[in-house]
């Protein structure tokens, strides 16, 4: 992924998304929602179309594919998700060539951080699990599974570590990563190979790498 190398030449901090940017979990997604729209009588939906319609807060995502709160608690669908993606995990695997670039971008003294809205404890176990934690300086996560906002814990990174925003870069593949970005005073860059298409990605920002 040379193509990320123009984005960092002022930077010596880069802070990654997890699921969509680094871990190819996509297909998981979409097999895991699928047997909970099947569960409710709610008709599937293919890859594209996740891609199209997923987002932040989680909530929302599901009241758009046809949940109805009123009949089925969003913490019971929530629970029921993470049960499901948390058995199918075994079959994600990082996207191509990301091992790779974590390394020569440890190589180049550039510090590495996660930010992510995976549930912290669990994620830790992800990354010692793909063999690449040590590439990552510190590693934030939620205290829970029912994904919000991942901002608060963005603040919390920055005011802990003290990193100069200026030479700080975040990379994601959703809006929402994009939204965090903006909101903390830091550069944004958005991969288009994780849970949100280009051309949703290219309406809200132009710096978009498209990769296979």
């Amino acid at each position: 992924m040379k193509s990320i190398w123009p984005y960092l030449r002022s930077k010596s901090h880069i802070i990654w998304d997890w699921n969509g940017t680094l871990l190819d979990d996509v297909d998981l997604m979409v097999e895991v929602i699928g047997e909970l729209l099947d569960e409710h009588n709610l008709p599937r939906i293919d890859r594209q179309q996740y891609c199209e319609v997923f987002g932040f807060p989680i909530k929302n995502y599901y009241r758009a594919l046809g949940f109805d709160f009123d009949k089925v608690a969003f913490e019971k669908l929530s629970e029921k998700f993470i049960a499901g993606y948390r058995r199918g995990l075994p079959t994600t695997r990082l996207h191509p060539g990301m091992k790779d670039l974590l390394h020569s971008i440890h190589q180049s003294q550039i510090s590495q951080f996660v930010l992510s809205a995976a549930e912290e404890s669990y994620l830790e176990e992800q990354l010692k699990h793909f063999g690449i934690r040590h590439y990552f300086a510190e590693v934030y996560g939620l205290k829970d599974h029912h994904a919000a906002s991942k901002l608060e814990r963005g603040e919390d990174l920055m005011r802990e570590v003290k990193i100069p925003r200026e030479a700080t870069i975040l990379i994601g593949d959703t809006d929402h990563d994009l939204a965090v970005g903006k909101a903390l005073g830091i550069e944004v860059l958005l991969l288009a190979h994780g849970h949100q298409s280009l051309p949703r990605l290219r309406a809200h920002h132009q710096g978009v790498i498209s990769t296979p």
